[in-house]
This record gives structure tokens, C-alpha cells and sequence, in this order.
């Protein structure tokens, strides 16, 4: 086998072996008990499964000697016995021993013999072997006896005394194998030989004295290794009293091939139950005390088989059978099967298995019996299979949400590469059983496996047939919802649309209240088209509940919703709510008014706060503007100009004719109580800008205006349209062009102050101040320079 292995993977070092061996020992090769050999942890190189390697290095096994005892057989020994050959001996063994008691051996290599070109020696030439070399054995994950027993819990005595009962089970089993089949007898039965793996199983190791015993079994020994290393590798206490006295020849001629091991054992079981936290009080179970005393008979004849053993009440217990059927359960009829995994959640619900036995014995099971008929259409309409897989579902999660969920890496390990092939099973059963446990999900896999893995396959749950599926689906996918990435939040938004429109009641309900919840991961467009027209529909629909989480939605949602959407869209469509029929709806429609309400006074406020500090900051910024003229006052000029009815009463070629122009208090233009030399001035209401219609219309605009500066003869109002009171009907709305009211303003504020009176100012056009107009005639209008224009219009 060595060397096979060795031609196999190539090389003659531990690299050559399909597995990475740490390089920090768990126990060392010169701890007490381990003969030489040091264990290290292991994983496969392929699919990470863990193991453990027993390394021992020849040249120190060589070195080191065995300890003597006195006895008879000793006496020629010389005293010269290392540990090299009995750890040769147990390389040997344990790769030739099957057994699911027996501690399994995954791969083995002894560096002096890698390959076919140079064998290995037999059991009978092992100290010819050359001793240079490494030996590594590769076996299952398991911990040595001592360390087991030494990390139970002391506070669960009960599981602790049915964990050791069913320890004791397990050897009796590897030895029946070994004396009815084997023909062996093992030799070391003691602590040193037993190792439990972390499903609680105990697996015999320690084959270095492992020999055939008695003639009427045909084996003829014990074997000369055996008589030569007795002495010297097994514990005394361990040792029957045939063996201590060297009576081989009694046991070769006499004794049958169970009786050394009988006797042992007897001994070994008296060492777990006082263990302190073997949970027994550090007593034997009566049931057993009789047995072994018959175990421990002086005479090899009358120890008793070991087989019947195993019906002592001892073991009789839930937590033996539950660990009895999970080892025979892939040999058991399917309706036995079913039933079991059926009821395992209540047997783990109370406590009788724990979680290793969970995690590495009953979920291999689920595993296996998915990947038998998940995914397989052939296999999932034959009805067995389907109920098979309708009681794994559950108990898997279980599991998973129970033990796996605390360590992460052992969920990614066991549960993670089973999500794809969960959700390709088609069956409503199944899905409906994932997606109770989908937040177990959610909270354990990383964004790119919700996106392609969960959500992505569960969405054919919102287009099922099947009414309760769709529901479900729709309630287990709000978990999914902040690691869905914007595809998938796209894809999510045009389904709920359509369940808008499902023809469950229920449903619908529940898909607004999903939408209100789902609102805060939604961007900014996808949230404007779906939640105010989602929650407009649903306050029609005729089912009261949905009406109800509707106008419940909109104000959860109500931070979403501007103002104005609020005063224009919203409250338009909650109001009629007020009458609803159902007084639940009323009593809601009312709290969301007088909810938006507040909000929209609140606003209201704001927004004439903001004009108030709008018109005194353009009250400011008139007063500077008129310390000297500008374009901005220029071409207010001009626009008042164009807006009075008044024709000029005098008119002169004289360019340096000027008069001054004041405003009463009501608004009315008069003359200056100081005559001034010249013709006299137009008459100008107070108007502003937006009597010219610059920039745009105004809100008191006839039909017949015009728009703005075009050529029409409709540019100039009649004075006729003024209001007796000398405002001209315009009053404060001057504040809002940046323009004072005369009423307000004396002085330098004075809108025309910048107009000096002693000096001429052309107008725009050529037109000079003062130039009387013949007739009807159409004020020139012309196109000011952009340089006139940058100042003053940026203020409109």
C-alpha cells in the first residue's frame, strides 16, 4: 500500500501525499502514551475535508527505548527494545483493518519505501526495515481518549454518561469484529487505543501487539513479536494475569482469541466511568458491574464473549439508539428512514443528541440524501423520494440555524454549496420549507450568492400558480432586499407591480406594505415611479385591509414625497378617504391629512419667510443701485417710459431741456415744488419692468399683450387702465422686481433720481428725455448692449 501510494502522488516526502499536514503537532511524539507518535492536523488538498496525521520520524523511534517491566519473558530480552518496530508493526495493521469501528486510514507513506522499486518488509522482517525515513499515517479527524473525556462538560452529566455508554458500544464492536472475523486479537486494549471522532464515535487504534491467538482459532500464536514486546508496550494494568506471569504457552494452547482483550477491556471501562466527567459519579453502571467481573476471570477459558455484552440495559438509552439507526440508516427501508429524519427535530429539540453529532453525523446524512434526488426530475416524481426530501429540508436548517450559523466557516463549509441545489428542486413543498428559513440565509452568505443563488431562482415564486407560494415569496424576499444589487432591485420592482394586481386579497395587501418597507434601498427613480402610483391604486381597492396598509404606507413613506407632490398629488388622492366606508380607513385617511397638513404649513411658512428676506435684501441692494446710474436703472427708465398714456405736452430740439420728475405718496408723478427752466417732462405712472412684459408675461396681462419686446403697437398701455389711486393698480408688487414703491422711497431712492437735472440723457434709440413724439408714432425700441445688459437683469 505504501508504495502504491507513493507511485501514485509522486516523491517520498509528506508533499507527495494528497493532503496538507500543519506543521505544529497537536501532541507531541514524546507525550505519555503516544508511542512515538506526534499528531498533527491535516486537510485534503482537493475538497478541504480535515483529518489528522500521525508522524513519527524512524531515526528517533530508534533511539528511543522502551520501558521494561519485570517479567519472565524479559529475562533474555537484553533489555534492548526501542520503539521503531512495534510503531512498524501498527503502520502495517492499520492500513489492512476496515472496519467502521477501527480508526480508518486515509493514506499512508513510509519515506524509505515510496514506490514498487524497493518493497517494503513483511510483519515478520520488520527490524530488517531500514530506518532513515518518516512514517505518516493520514487517518479521520479524531481526538485520543484522555483529551475527550478530560473536555466533557461537567454541567451535562446525563449526556455525558450516554456519550461514554455508547464509547464503550463502539469498541466492543471493533473487537467482535476483530475476533469473529479478524481472527486477531488486539493486545493493547487501553486509552492509549481508542480515539473519538467528533461525532462521538469511539474508533480502536494502537495495533502494535495485534497478533492471532489460540490453536482452536487456527492462529497458533500469540506471535513471537508479541511475546517479545508485551511487556513493554501494553500498560500493566491492562495486562491479564497470564500475561504478566508470560504463560504464553497457555494462551497459545488453551484460550480462546477473545480472552486478553476480554480482560482488558474490563479495565478499560472501569477507567471511563470513574473519569469525573464521565457524569456517573465516578461509579460503574451496576447493569455492567457483574459482567465485568466475569470479564476479569483468572482463568482465560471462562471470560466471556464479548458480543452479548452488548444488550446490557446500559445501553439501552435514546442517545445509543438514535446513534445506532444513523449508522444504519443508509441500509434502512426508505419508510424507516422518512419516519427517523421525520422525528429527529424533537430528538434534537430535547436534547439527546448533541451538536457534534449533528454537525458531523446528520448532516452527511442530509447531504447525501439530497444529492441523491435533488435537482433530479426522474428521481423527484417518484413520491419517496419527494417526502424524503420534504423531511430533510426542514432538518437541515434546523441544524444550520442551531450549530452552523454560530461558526461561519462551517456553514460556507456544509450549507452553502447546497442553496443552488435546494432551489432547483420543483416542488412547492420544499420551496415553501426554504423560504421559512430563508433569513438563516440571508444572514450567512455574501451578496453575490443572494444575488445569483437566492434571489434570482426564488423568483419564479412570484408568478406561481400557486397563491399561498406566491405570498411566501413575497414576505421572505423583504430580508433579501438590502443586499439585492440594482439589477435585481429593478427586477424585484416590476414583480411587485404586477402583484398589485394579483387576484388574492391578501397578497395585494401585503405587497403595499412591502413597498413601504422596501422604499429607503430603492434609487431615487425607481422610488418616484413605484411607491406614490403603488399606493394611489391600492386606496382604490376594494379590500379594506389594503386601503388601509396604503394610506399606513404613505406616511411611512412620506419623506419620499416633496411639497408640492404632497399638496398636488398625495392629499388629492387621500382626501375621498375621509368618506371611506370602513371607519378604520377614515380614522387613517384623517391622521395622514392632518399628518401632511402640518407639513405643508410648516412649508408655507418657510416659503414667506423667504420672500420676506428676499424683498429686504432688494430693498438694500435699490437703495446702493441708485447712488449712480446703471444699466439696471437706465432700463427701468426706459420701461416706464414705454408704459405711461401720457403724450409729451412740449417738445424741443434742445438737447440740455431738462425737468425733474417726482413721485407724491400715492403713487402719482408730480411736479417739483422748484420750477425748473425747460420743457415740460412726460407724465410717468409707476411701473416697472414687467408692464413692458420683459423676460416673460405677467399674471396681469390682457389677452391683447403682446409678450415681451416686440414691434406691436400694444407695447404701450393706455393711462386709462391706471387705477384713480395713482399706482397705476400695481401697488407692492413693485418689491418683487427689485423696484421701491414711490411711497416708500424719497431722496436718492427715487427711482428716477439717477436722472441728473441739469444734464441731457439719450434713452435708448436716440430718443433724448424730454423729446415730445409726434402723434401715434411707434416708439423706436432698440436692442441695448450686452455690456447694459449684465447689469440689473440678473435680478429677474
Amino acid at each position: 500500500m505504501t508504495s502504491w501510494l507513493g507511485s501514485l502522488w509522486g516523491g517520498s516526502g509528506a508533499s507527495s501525499l494528497p493532503y496538507n499536514i500543519s506543521t505544529d503537532p497537536l501532541s507531541p511524539s514524546t507525550q505519555k502514551g503516544s508511542h512515538g507518535w506526534a499528531i498533527h492536523t491535516a486537510t485534503h488538498k482537493t475538497n478541504g475535508e480535515e483529518a489528522i496525521a500521525f508522524q513519527a520520524s524512524k531515526a528517533e523511534l530508534v533511539k528511543t527505548p522502551l520501558q521494561l517491566q519485570r517479567t519472565q519473558s524479559f529475562a533474555s530480552s537484553g533489555g534492548n527494545l526501542t520503539q521503531l518496530v512495534p510503531a512498524l508493526h501498527h503502520f502495517q495493521r492499520i492500513k489492512r483493518l476496515i472496519h467502521p469501528r477501527i480508526l480508518r486510514a486515509h493514506a499512508t507513506l513510509d519515506t524509505d519505501y515510496p514506490d514498487d522499486s524497493k518493497p517494503s518488509p513483511g510483519l515478520d522482517a520488520l527490524e530488517n526495515a531500514a530506518s532513515t525515513g518518516n512514517l505518516i499515517i493520514i487517518t479521520e479527524k479524531a481526538t485520543p481518549l484522555d483529551d475527550w473525556l478530560d473536555n466533557l462538560n461537567p454541567h451535562t452529566p446525563q449526556a455525558n454518561a450516554a456519550a461514554v455508554s455508547w464509547g464503550i458500544y463502539n469498541i466492543v464492536e471493533a473487537l467482535s469484529f476483530l475476533h469473529t472475523q479478524a481472527k486477531l486479537a488486539h493486545g493493547m486494549i487501553c486509552p492509549d487505543a481508542v480515539f473519538v471522532t467528533p461525532g462521538g464515535d469511539f474508533k480502536l487504534g494502537g495495533f502494535d501487539l495485534v497478533t492471532p491467538l489460540g490453536i482452536a482459532d487456527g492462529g497458533g500464536g500469540p506471535t513471537p513479536h508479541f511475546r517479545k514486546y508485551d511487556g513493554a508496550v501494553c500498560p500493566a494494568d491492562y495486562r491479564s494475569p497470564e500475561r504478566m506471569s508470560g504463560r504464553y504457552d497457555t494462551l497459545q494452547q488453551s484460550a480462546p482469541v477473545h480472552s486478553i482483550d476480554c480482560y482488558s477491556l474490563a479495565v478499560l471501562i472501569e477507567y471511563v466511568y470513574t473519569h469525573p466527567s464521565a457524569g456517573t459519579n465516578g461509579q460503574v453502571p451496576v447493569p455492567l458491574k457483574k459482567a465485568l467481573l466475569r470479564m476479569k476471570n483468572d482463568a482465560p477459558k471462562l471470560r466471556p464473549r464479548l458480543p452479548p455484552l452488548l444488550k446490557c440495559p446500559v445501553f439501552d438509552n435514546p442517545y445509543v439508539k438514535a446513534q445506532i439507526f444513523l449508522d444504519e440508516v443508509v441500509s434502512k427501508p426508505a419508510e424507516e428512514k422518512i419516519i427517523f429524519l421525520q422525528s429527529l427535530p424533537d430528538v434534537l429539540n430535547r436534547g439527546v443528541l448533541n451538536e457534534n453529532v449533528s454537525i458531523y453525523k446528520i448532516l452527511p446524512i442530509l447531504v447525501r440524501g439530497l444529492q441523491a434526488c435533488a435537482g433530479k426530475e426522474t428521481a423527484m416524481s417518484q413520491d419517496i423520494n419527494r417526502r424524503e426530501v420534504l423531511a430533510i429540508v426542514p432538518l437541515l436548517f434546523q441544524i444550520a440555524e442551531s450549530y452552523l450559523a454560530k461558526t461561519p466557516e462551517l456553514f460556507q463549509k456544509h450549507v452553502t454549496p447546497l442553496v443552488p441545489l435546494l432551489f432547483a428542486v420543483n416542488d412547492r413543498g420544499v420551496r415553501g420549507s426554504i423560504l421559512q428559513k430563508i433569513s438563516i440565509l440571508e444572514s450567512q452568505l455574501d451578496k453575490t450568492a443572494l444575488n445569483s443563488s437566492v434571489f434570482e431562482p426564488m423568483c419564479s415564486g412570484f408568478t406561481d400558480s400557486s397563491g399561498p407560494l406566491r405570498e411566501l415569496t413575497l414576505k421572505s424576499t423583504i430580508v433579501l432586499v438590502p443586499k439585492l444589487n440594482h439589477a435585481n432591485l429593478e427586477k424585484l420592482v416590476r414583480y411587485l407591480v404586477r402583484l398589485q394586481a394579483d387576484p388574492e386579497a391578501s397578497i395585494r395587501t401585503n405587497t403595499v406594505i412591502f413597498i413601504g418597507k422596501v422604499a429607503p434601498h430603492l434609487s431615487e427613480t425607481s422610488r418616484q415611479k413605484l411607491i406614490l402610483p403603488a399606493f394611489t391604486r391600492s386606496m382604490k381597492d376594494p379590500f379594506t385591509p389594503c386601503r388601509l396598509a396604503a394610506l399606513r404606507a404613505v406616511i411611512a413613506c412620506k419623506e419620499y414625497f416633496s411639497q408640492k407632490e404632497v399638496a398636488e398629488k398625495v392629499l388629492p388622492s387621500v382626501i375621498p378617504h375621509t368618506l371611506d366606508g370602513a371607519n378604520e380607513v377614515r380614522a387613517e385617511a384623517f391622521n395622514v391629512v392632518d399628518t401632511f397638513l402640518v407639513n405643508l404649513r410648516d412649508e408655507s411658512n418657510r416659503m414667506a419667510k423667504v420672500e420676506a428676506d428676499g424683498m429686504a435684501e432688494e430693498d438694500n441692494s435699490g437703495a446702493a443701485t441708485t447712488a449712480a446710474p446703471s444699466s439696471g436703472g437706465y432700463l427701468t427708465g426706459i420701461s416706464s417710459w414705454m408704459g405711461t398714456s401720457t403724450e409729451p405736452t412740449a417738445s424741443t430740439s434742445s438737447a440740455d431741456a431738462q425737468t425733474t420728475t417726482n413721485f407724491s405718496s400715492n403713487g402719482s408723478p408730480s411736479k417739483s415744488s422748484t420750477p425748473q427752466p425747460g420743457p415740460v417732462a412726460p407724465k410717468f405712472s409707476s411701473l416697472t419692468l414687467s408692464d413692458a412684459q420683459v423676460g416673460g408675461s405677467s399674471k396681469y396681462n390682457t389677452a391683447d399683450d403682446s409678450g415681451g419686446w416686440s414691434d406691436d403697437d400694444n407695447i404701450v398701455s393706455p393711462q386709462s387702465n391706471s387705477s384713480p389711486g395713482g399706482g397705476g393698480g400695481w401697488d407692492d408688487d413693485d418689491d418683487a422686481f427689485g423696484v421701491s414703491p414711490v411711497n416708500k422711497t424719497k431722496g436718492k431712492d427715487d427711482f428716477f433720481s439717477s436722472f441728473d437735472t441739469n444734464k441731457s440723457t439719450k434713452l435708448a434709440g436716440g430718443v433724448k428725455s424730454g423729446m415730445k413724439l409726434k402723434g401715434k408714432a411707434k416708439p423706436t425700441v432698440t436692442k441695448l448692449p450686452a455690456s447694459d445688459l449684465l447689469d440689473g437683469w440678473d435680478d429677474f
